[in-house]
């Protein structure tokens, strides 16, 4: 149970002055809420239209959930329930700051609660994943053979990048970026080849691996995007690329994680091999407008 559980809970919406104390709640696990960790160190809860909602027990923040207006994220954080019920209650009229299309991602307890608000009775989730959230230390990483072919993705790398990411969504979330929002799914691609934040592996068969880093901190970093073309699959090649991108990734963050449906039991155990282990369940639901 929370501190000071039986204080009634009061929400309100956290601006730059708040960053402070939201970095600090954040801390009390800052593998576990290492994106929106980063989220607060890049943008001190200023960004425009972006918006950040808290919830207090006797002024103490117990709960709290980021509204991505341009990523459509909603990410909820905090173990308080009852706060993020009314955290739910509270930001559900401002779905219209949403784009159409948004997500709900976080503990699967936080989700739960959130669920309830998000999106209402007029919409169903397109897609529903249970999940497990990894992590591994330095200490703890299976040894490998190195791999200096790895590399940040470059503009020459725009095609496979974009295929790749395509193909990758398509047997992850079952939509098709292309024709989604194909202006969106190029611009990202543009900044994935620009920004360094998408890792490859190419040789002669052309894409071998890729993965992206989705938050950094000091103290962890997000792997997103775990990629191998199927036909080049059960060659060991994931298990080597993934493993150099953590060695790497390990000279600036003490932990890396990420997090994995529970159905995908080939990508759990090549996880558990590289040493793994779970931190949290976790949870994802996509919604879209309904047909009208």
């Amino acid at each position: 149970m929370p501190p000071h559980a039986e204080a009634p809970v009061a929400v309100s919406r956290l601006g730059p002055s708040d960053a402070p104390e939201a970095a600090a709640f954040l801390d009390a696990d800052p593998v576990l809420n290492v994106y929106l960790h980063a989220l607060v160190l890049r943008d001190a809860l200023g960004r425009p239209r972006d918006e950040w909602w808290g919830a207090r027990r006797d002024g103490r923040l117990t709960a709290l959930v980021f509204l991505g207006a341009h990523s459509g994220a909603v990410l909820p954080a905090g173990t308080d329930r009852e706060a993020l019920h009314e955290l739910g209650a509270a930001t559900a009229p401002r779905r219209a700051a949403l784009p159409p299309r948004f997500q709900v991602i976080g503990t699967r307890a936080a989700v739960a609660a959130l669920r309830v608000h998000f999106p209402g009775p007029e919409f169903t989730p397109r897609l529903e994943r249970d999940q497990r959230y990894l992590v591994v230390s330095s200490d703890a990483l299976a040894r490998f053979e190195r791999l200096p072919e790895l590399r940040a993705a470059r503009p020459e790398d725009h095609a496979l990048v974009y295929e790749s990411g395509a193909a990758l969504r398509a047997e992850e979330l079952l939509e098709d970026p292309r024709e989604i929002d194909p202006v969106a799914y190029a611009r990202r691609v543009e900044e994935d080849c620009r920004d360094g934040h998408t890792y490859v592996w190419r040789d002669v068969r052309g894409l071998v691996f890729r993965a992206s880093v989705s938050a950094r901190t000091p103290f962890a970093a997000q792997v997103a995007g775990v990629y191998t073309p199927p036909a080049l699959r059960n060659q060991g090649i994931a298990r080597r690329g993934l493993s150099e991108l953590c060695a790497r990734l390990f000279e600036r963050s003490q932990a890396v994680c990420l997090f994995v449906n529970d159905v995908n039991a080939p990508a759990l155990a090549l996880y558990r091999r590289l040493g793994f282990v779970e931190h949290a369940e976790w949870a994802s639901a996509f919604f879209e407008p309904p047909l009208r």
